[in-house]
């Protein structure tokens, strides 16, 4: 059900502004991505990795799906082994990101604001621009995510239905080619698409992908991205060295879960769950003098929309249960899904970077709950300007994080502690 018409703004889709917000994005994650020519963090498993598949050594980092690496090592042929190789296909991968959560959005609720904003924030979430600028697997995971959902909600305007949900399939059959990461928001999907068919079966009469059956949906949301994910780990056979345990990729599955429950050992910016939806544990990806000038990356959430987003979380509920916005519903129940994996997951060793997708979620939450409270003045004396402060002092908050997300020159050694605000942000 779509959201109550605004008769203040026409329904234009703001296509030309949302290129430039994805655009200014990327320039933002670009600017000196190569100055700091040694691994940041988990560069140091996945870099070796990529280069495996580049000169066909013996598979490293096995205990992770095999298409992140891939990717990495194909940004690196594309543009060379160098900074800039290495990280250049993160920031693409980031920039489909931001680009797909405005696009969905704009599908889903059918207003300017909401797009614009949900796009807004998700550049400046901190979390996702950091992840642009390294090469690790948790972003092209993400990017195809997004991507598919982008294709399945288009799936649900009714034009070129079958094609699109057919892209959606592929698409989250290669997220869980990245990482795994992104298993529970595609089951919920698939939950919503089946809870919509019968919804229609018993009250409504309309199908959320219209003329679809609920088995053809099945087979295109279900079976094909299991075969997709399967399929890529084929390409091990492939390898000059085939390791001695890959005997098909069904087995392999065992020895990646065995591989990921057996990291106990622990690590000083290991963390859980409810940590991460707080704000509670960031993670120093760097932080050390570096030819001569001091520079840092920290991995964090942007407290505006980290905290604010917990507000907008339950707003979206009760728009959802209470007005039938059902664009408010799915991007709440995106979230629970994302972040319910990791709360009874066996890996007993965990970190932010985990969030990132709830993050997204929490950006198109923030967006939504503006627009619907402020935006379309849902209260009596509610000022617009109050939803252009909330986009303003995000930008300001972001503008003063940048140079601690980007590795940019410090002042001086202790400069950490202008943005550690609080002892266990250090």
């Amino acid at each position: 059900m779509q959201p109550e018409p605004n008769a203040i703004e026409p329904a234009r889709d703001p296509w030309g502004w949302m290129v430039l917000i994805a655009m200014a994005f990327a320039v933002l994650a670009l600017l000196r991505i190569g100055d700091v020519a040694i691994p940041i963090f988990d560069e140091t498993h996945y870099l070796p990795a990529a280069r495996a598949w580049l000169n066909g050594d013996p598979l490293l980092n096995p205990e992770h799906p095999v298409l992140g690496k891939q990717l990495i090592a194909l940004s690196m042929k594309l543009f060379g082994d160098v900074p800039f190789g290495w990280r250049v296909g993160s920031v693409a991968a980031a920039t489909l990101v931001v680009w797909a959560t405005m696009r969905m959005t704009w599908i889903a609720s059918r207003s300017r604001y909401a797009a614009l904003a949900a796009g807004f924030f998700a550049a400046t979430n901190f979390l996702l621009l950091v992840q642009a600028r390294v090469a690790m697997l948790d972003i092209y995971m993400l990017a195809f995510l997004m991507l598919g959902i982008w294709a399945l909600i288009a799936a649900g305007t009714g034009r070129f239905v079958r094609w699109r949900v057919i892209l959606a399939g592929v698409l989250f059959g290669l997220s869980l080619a990245a990482k795994w990461n992104g298993a529970p928001v595609i089951a919920f999907a698939g939950l919503c698409v089946f809870l919509g068919n019968l919804r229609a079966r018993w009250w409504t009469g309309e199908r959320p992908l219209g003329r679809m059956t609920i088995y053809e949906a099945f087979l295109w949301l279900g079976l094909l991205p299991a075969a997709i994910y399967l399929a890529s780990f084929q390409t091990i056979a492939l390898l000059e060295v085939t390791p001695t345990r890959f005997t098909g990729p069904f087995d392999w599955q065992a020895y990646m879960l065995e591989l990921q429950e057996s990291v106990k050992k622990t690590h000083p910016y290991m963390s859980v769950w409810w940590e991460w939806v707080i704000d509670w544990r960031p993670i120093w990806y760097f932080y050390e003098e570096y030819q001569g000038v001091w520079r840092g990356m920290l991995f964090l959430g942007n407290p505006l929309q980290m905290w604010g987003g917990l507000i907008a979380l339950p707003v979206c509920l009760w728009l959802g249960l209470s007005r039938g916005r059902m664009d408010c519903l799915l991007v709440v129940g995106g979230w629970v899904a994302a972040l319910a994996m990791w709360v009874v997951a066996p890996k007993p060793v965990q970190f932010y970077y985990h969030y990132l997708i709830c993050a997204q979620f929490l950006a198109i939450a923030l967006a939504l709950a503006i627009d619907a409270v402020i935006w379309r003045q849902m209260f009596a004396k509610v000022s617009r300007g109050w939803g252009i402060t909330v986009l303003v002092a995000n930008g300001l908050l972001f503008a003063y994080f940048y140079p601690i997300l980007t590795t940019a020159p410090l002042a001086k050694k202790t400069s950490f502690a202008d943005y550690a605000w609080f002892d266990n942000w250090r």
